[in-house]
């Protein structure tokens, strides 16, 4: 079984959420949103794993801080198909200025969004997210 580590950042600014959303073409949740990030490379620290991912899909610079919810999702459906182990974490950033001058095509990301706690869960997240999402915001 081949496991991969990942880690999104829940990033709060002036009471709002940013949130990205997956792209039409994305091959496994297309256009539905989630919170900035991805996978772990190798050699890399946690906090600047988590750096690298924001900073190359929405262009911010993160300061990591605490993890607020676990979970886990097949990203394919073969016997070859990696389990990732995620974590949401708590980030602070300064600023808003949202770019996506830096991220990759295989991010598969078009657009974010700043959304009030409140509306966070009426988006069309990932399913697997949605629930480790809900647990993060009740940390807030």
């Amino acid at each position: 079984m081949l496991l991969q580590f990942a880690q999104k950042a829940l990033i709060v600014n002036d009471d709002r959420v940013l949130l990205v959303r997956k792209a039409k073409d994305d091959p496994h949740s297309p256009g539905r949103w989630e919170l900035p990030g991805g996978r772990l490379k190798q050699n890399e620290s946690l906090d600047g794993a988590l750096q690298r991912e924001v900073m190359e899909e929405v262009g911010l610079t993160v300061v990591p801080g605490r993890p607020l919810a676990m979970w886990s999702w097949r990203l394919g459906d073969g016997d070859e198909a990696p389990t990732v182990v995620a974590v949401a974490r708590v980030c602070t950033v300064e600023g808003a200025d949202v770019s996506f001058d830096g991220h990759e095509v295989d991010d598969y990301i078009d657009g974010f969004g700043w959304f009030a706690k409140d509306e966070v869960l009426e988006q069309d997240l990932i399913p697997s997210a949605r629930k480790p999402i809900e647990e993060s915001l009740r940390h807030l």
